[in-house]
């Protein structure tokens, strides 16, 4: 059989189809089936190669390998090579470890096992951020071809071509029977789309017109006729990528019918056939060309697409013109360079043996590849921050406090699978010290019922609890501390005896429990309140309305860093704050009983918020804030409020309360509280604790030098003898160099103590010892 033209324009038709699905066209909903298509003329192609090589006496398995693997190995290799690197340097920490994860499979020819055993299927929103889920399809054909030259080997030896073809036919209805069965009759949607139990008749349908070809085919020579198949085949391709979609059974007899008709469009460009407008369509130099870059334009354009809808790109919701124009000016262009610059050079120019191509093309990748993923689960700091590995589950979240004896016996289980969910807080190497014993979780004056919002506040609440010297016991919501177990309420009620703070970081939804649902974070706040334990209550909410927007701003961020989030404070806001009616209503049942905490009003104004404070940007996710933005967020709240845990409490703004948040007390009416920002320095000088604190970003200038603070009280007496001369206390120190959640250094002098006789004036200042001066202000005391 000479080179068919027409088979690339079918390859065009089967792409293209695929590409418009995969672009949220609606008139494409059923476009996947243009992989089917890919699956006949792959099985018409390679058999047609092995049976002539086998009535020729020809065949030879090492060549037949080698030839597949240099048709397919070297443009996915290079392609994978460059989309990692991508990926390190761009993906956050959980989208690049799903990428290390697949990435053996699709190396290897195994993709399709990877995506069946993926939590979501092939037709799920979430699947379309999988870059390298298309290589299922790849999974399926190379595992074809890796036994069917075997299979047909031993056909050709039963030398009666009659039972050899009764054989042959045998085995395309059993392969049927088989995927109709499993698509039909049982509930493996995943590996029943996926795996090659159910697709291996759809390859084999292009088999058998291979092993018939030549033997008996009508010839057909009325260009009406064949116009009229044409119509009914093409036209009945196109009508099924619109009728069918994620919704219908698949494969099975619904692929059985596209098999059909991709057979048919083969038969009717064969040689003998007359020639028509059909075969003219399909050999136009366009189709053509689509086709032969065929295989590049579909490793290309998923994985163009999953990429655009990880960084927040939904591409089904771009315009017709803007999916055109992604598919002819990236997509097809590309396609063509790799086509053109890798796959015909590997395929025809550079010569490589058998040894050479298994070892260059599969081994060495698939061991990079286990080897990145395994480097990367054993040192995930080297790939991404270690301030956000775990922003939000568990394994890497908190060092888990070895002293810790939990007399829980129900979390026992829970704590061997979930590390780090029950742990201790606060001041407890202190209070062991002092015990000279291990600590029990009745040890703490805190119990903290939190989830995964938590973790990005753990540093504050830990600052808060030891600048209280009190130990926190901090229960994840994985523990089921009040989840699922019918003697939940008796749990939580031994939990709260002897604990003076509850903090309620978590939001309670209602839960069954013994068949009826309870509104548990009033009943969690009402039994506090019953036992004299205190409740401070997160205010949940720093959130981004969609996913897409958030994922948008995150790598926008990662990309482009503060100037992608423009405005003319370099501030982007995001809009749409979620409504705040499950905290605003528990507020006015509960009021001042509860201590309401609530960062919003640091960072949010007229509900909108910034993504950016203190130079450190806010997003992990559409529900969580990075934990380094929550390090931010907690310095600024410790700055301007009372600690959460200080006995004669104030409380500070409520985003939901109007009146509260007017009444900025900390900046403006408290004559007893210092807040000043300038030059990149906060102070703040609290005249009621005698505290103060300086706090700057860290900069190279920064090394050796000192903050100073001069102290003039009002009565020269109260200074030591050899002060008085001087008529100032000198507090001078060095700065400490504190290491932040971002990796950055942060200079500060933290909360000291002010003498207690009464103050004049503060002179107060940065300067590196027989050096510049950086900055000095003098604070007058009422």
């Amino acid at each position: 059989m000479n080179y068919r033209k027409d088979i690339d324009g079918l390859r065009a038709i089967a792409v293209l189809v695929v590409i418009f699905c995969h672009l949220g066209m609606g008139l494409f909903k059923g476009g996947f089936l243009g992989v089917d298509v890919f699956f006949v003329i792959s099985g018409f192609l390679i058999t047609y190669n092995i049976t002539q090589k086998l009535n020729e006496n020809k065949f030879s398995f090492k060549k037949f390998y080698l030839n597949r693997v240099k048709r397919i190995a070297p443009v996915l290799i290079v392609i994978l090579v460059l989309l990692t690197v991508f990926n390190l340097l761009v993906l956050l920490p959980q989208p690049l470890k799903n990428y290390l994860e697949f990435l053996p499979y699709a190396s290897i020819g195994l993709g399709n096992y990877a995506a069946a055993n993926l939590n979501s299927g092939y037709f799920d929103a979430v699947s379309e951020r999988y870059q390298l889920l298309h290589t299922w399809s790849l999974g399926v054909e190379e595992q074809f071809y890796l036994f069917v030259p075997l299979l047909f080997f031993l056909l050709w030896k039963i030398r009666n071509q009659k039972y050899r073809n009764g054989v042959i036919v045998l085995i395309y209805i059993l392969s049927i029977a088989v995927s109709v069965y499993f698509v039909r009759f049982t509930e493996q949607s995943k590996s029943n789309y996926y795996l090659l139990h159910t697709r291996f008749f759809e390859i084999f349908t292009g088999s058998m017109l291979a092993v018939f070809y030549h033997k008996g085919l009508p010839v057909i020579n009325s260009k009406k006729g064949l116009g009229l198949l044409y119509i009914i085949s093409l036209g009945g391709m196109l009508l099924f990528s619109y009728v069918f979609d994620g919704t219908s059974l698949w494969p099975g007899l619904n692929a059985f019918w596209i098999s059909l008709l991709t057979i048919l469009i083969i038969f009717l460009g064969k040689e003998e056939n007359a020639t028509s407008w059909g075969k003219q369509f399909l050999e136009y130099p366009a189709m053509r060309f689509i086709g032969k870059i065929s295989y590049s334009l579909y490793l290309w354009h998923w994985i163009i697409i999953a990429t655009l809808v990880e960084i927040g790109y939904d591409v089904n919701h771009f315009s017709l013109l803007t999916k055109l124009l992604l598919l002819c000016v990236i997509m097809i262009p590309l396609s063509y360079l790799s086509w053109k610059y890798i796959e015909n050079v590997f395929r025809y120019r550079l010569v490589f043996n058998f040894s050479a191509s298994l070892v260059s093309w599969v081994l060495v990748p698939l061991l990079l590849a286990v080897g990145l993923y395994k480097y990367q689960e054993l040192h995930p700091d080297t790939f991404y921050p270690k301030s956000e590995i775990d922003a939000t589950t568990y394994q890497f979240s908190s060092k888990i406090t070895p002293h810790l004896k939990v007399d829980n016996p129900m979390t026992k289980e829970v704590r061997a699978k979930h590390a780090g969910v029950e742990y201790l807080l606060g001041d407890y190497n202190m209070r062991r010290r002092q015990l000279e014993r291990d600590l029990t979780i009745s040890d703490a004056e805190v119990l903290v019922l939190a989830n995964s919002h938590f973790h990005a506040f753990k540093n504050f609440i830990n600052n808060q609890l030891k600048d209280k010297g009190l130990i926190g016991h901090v229960m994840h919501e994985n523990t089921g501390f009040v989840y699922a177990f019918e003697d939940a309420k008796r749990r939580y009620q031994a939990l709260l005896k002897g604990k003076r703070f509850v903090v309620i970081w978590v939001k309670l939804d209602n839960i069954k429990l013994n068949g009826t649902k309870m509104k548990w974070e009033k009943w969690i706040l009402e039994e506090a309140l019953a036992h004299g334990v205190q409740p401070i209550f997160y205010v949940p909410g720093i959130e981004m309305a969609s996913e897409n927007e958030a994922r948008k701003n995150i790598y926008q961020n990662i990309l482009f860093g503060k100037s992608a989030n423009d405005g003319d404070n370099l501030n982007k806001l995001f809009g749409d704050i979620p409504t705040l009616e499950y905290t605003s209503t528990l507020f006015e049942d509960y009021g001042d009983s509860v201590r309401w905490v609530d960062f919003k009003p640091l960072m949010c104004y007229d509900s909108t918020c910034k993504l950016w404070l203190n130079d450190t940007f806010a997003l992990f996710d559409k529900h969580h804030i990075t934990r380094q933005f929550g390090y931010e967020l907690g310095r600024e709240f410790d700055f301007k409020y009372d600690n959460i845990f200080e006995e004669d409490w104030k409380q500070p703004p409520l985003m939901f309360n109007e009146e509260l948040l007017e009444y900025d007390w900390v900046r403006e009416e408290n004559n007893n509280e210092i807040y000043h920002q300038e030059q990149g320095y906060t102070i703040k000088i609290d005249l009621a604790d005698r505290t103060y604190q300086i706090n700057k970003e860290y900069s190279e200038q920064d090394f050796g030098s000192m903050f100073f603070v001069h102290v003039y009280p009002e009565d020269i007496n109260m200074l030591p003898e050899h002060r008085k001369r001087h008529k100032f206390d000198n507090l001078d120190a060095k700065g400490e160099a504190i290491i932040s959640f971002i990796e950055k250094d942060t200079f500060f002098y933290g909360k000291n103590k002010l003498p207690d006789y009464k103050i004049k004036s503060i002179h107060l200042g940065h300067f590196k010892p027989k050096g510049d001066r950086f900055f000095d202000k003098t604070f007058d005391i009422p």
